[in-house]
């Protein structure tokens, strides 16, 4: 009972939380504020009740012990991660908030849980995260002439490669180009490809997805069930 309590009022906190920053987003149209016009223009009562659900069952799934770290790094992540989600579906951009807030919080728990080893998987995934989709989107600019990856997904990626190491942000980035690949092909499928060229679908909510699959199943697990699965197929 104690546990359903604490995970309504975190959900409660960062529905506010959100709600705030996105009525705020709308009206500067996605573009930057700062935490002083932010703190400003907030609103107690500007909650929104399916973002308190939302984050119930996030809380509920994800963060399953109540040490002050899980609640100090986990819950402002996943606010961060749902505040990406959003704006960039409805804006095509992630507010560069999410990566800080997610910094931040990466290395509250990396001093936490300080040791060598974490320290430089923490490293090694920022600039996995960071640079594999520069050089991705570099290619890509260079074949097609044309915008692939914007800075925010890069930001994103950088900053959960930081809080999460090298191994999580790896599968993280081939989870998102998977799930991105299989929604585009049905969506492009349903449109039946009209002007395909024109069409922009944002990275950012499967690096989001995926990222949320990784915070509930870890990252090792997903790559011992991949080779599982592969060792099947060859047998």
């Amino acid at each position: 009972m104690q546990s359903i309590v604490i995970f309504i009022i975190l959900s409660i906190i960062s529905s506010i939380l959100i709600s705030n920053f996105y009525k705020l987003v709308i009206k500067k149209e996605a573009r930057d504020f700062s935490i002083k016009e932010y703190l400003k223009k907030f609103k107690i009562e500007n909650i929104d009740l399916k973002y308190v659900i939302i984050f119930f069952i996030l809380y509920k799934i994800i963060v399953n012990n109540f040490s002050w770290i899980s609640i100090v790094t986990i819950v402002p992540c996943i606010t961060a991660l749902i505040l990406a989600f959003i704006t960039d579906i409805k804006y095509m951009i992630i507010p560069d908030t999410s990566s800080i807030v997610i910094i931040l919080s990466a290395i509250i728990n990396l001093i936490y849980n300080y040791s060598s080893e974490n320290l430089i998987s923490s490293i090694l995934g920022f600039i996995i995260g960071g640079v594999t989709l520069f050089v991705i989107d570099y290619i890509f600019k260079l074949v097609t002439k044309s915008d692939g990856f914007g800075y925010g997904d890069m930001k994103l990626l950088a900053s959960i490669g930081l809080y999460l190491g090298y191994k999580s942000i790896i599968v993280i980035m081939i989870l998102s180009i998977f799930i991105s690949a299989i929604f585009s092909l049905i969506y492009l499928v349903s449109k039946k490809i009209k002007a395909i060229k024109n069409v922009y679908i944002p990275f950012g909510p499967f690096i989001v997805i995926s990222t949320l699959i990784v915070f509930i199943v870890p990252a090792t697990e997903i790559i011992n069930l991949y080779f599982y699965f592969i060792e099947r197929i060859i047998n």
